[in-house]
């Protein structure tokens, strides 16, 4: 069912912090974030407030790349096989996802690259240099926490 915003009414769109495809997903998922988002959308919607929450799994970043490499598999297949499990568990706790999507997905991918070319656009990038800490063992630069950063 696709919610679309209502003009002259209170609309109301939720997310919440998109938790990452590397691992099955653990009450920290559920209890910080998408819960209290699904109260909320719960509770617009008793208001007859036009209301989408929307999330889906994070499915880039080291956390990825470095579990799939401890399973011996892609990033897409390790984002497939958890995928399912992410799906399966908020389904099983009765979170109300209008939408639960993929970062992947090819309509993500051209979201985001809209969103990034209309603040360029607009100004409000900015170009930066910095030096970073490179790992030759790993080989990947090392951000100030000491997680390692993609290179």
């Amino acid at each position: 069912m696709t919610r679309l915003p209502k003009e002259g009414e209170k609309n109301i769109l939720i997310t919440s912090a998109l938790p990452y495809c590397n691992n099955v997903p653990h009450l920290g998922n559920i209890i910080g974030s998408t819960l209290s988002a699904d109260v909320f959308s719960r509770y617009n919607r008793t208001r007859n407030r036009t209301t989408l929450y929307i999330c889906g799994t994070d499915e880039y970043g080291t956390a990825t790349e470095t579990q799939a490499l401890k399973e011996g598999i892609t990033p897409r297949e390790l984002c497939d096989k958890y995928n399912v499990f992410h799906r399966e568990t908020y389904k099983w706790f009765d979170i109300g996802f209008d939408y639960f999507g993929r970062t992947s997905t090819p309509l993500h991918t051209e979201i985001s690259q809209s969103i990034f070319s209309n603040l360029g656009k607009n100004g409000y990038l900015t170009k930066q240099e910095k030096e970073q800490t490179y790992c030759e063992g790993c080989p990947k630069y090392v951000i100030l926490d000491g997680a390692p950063k993609d290179s």
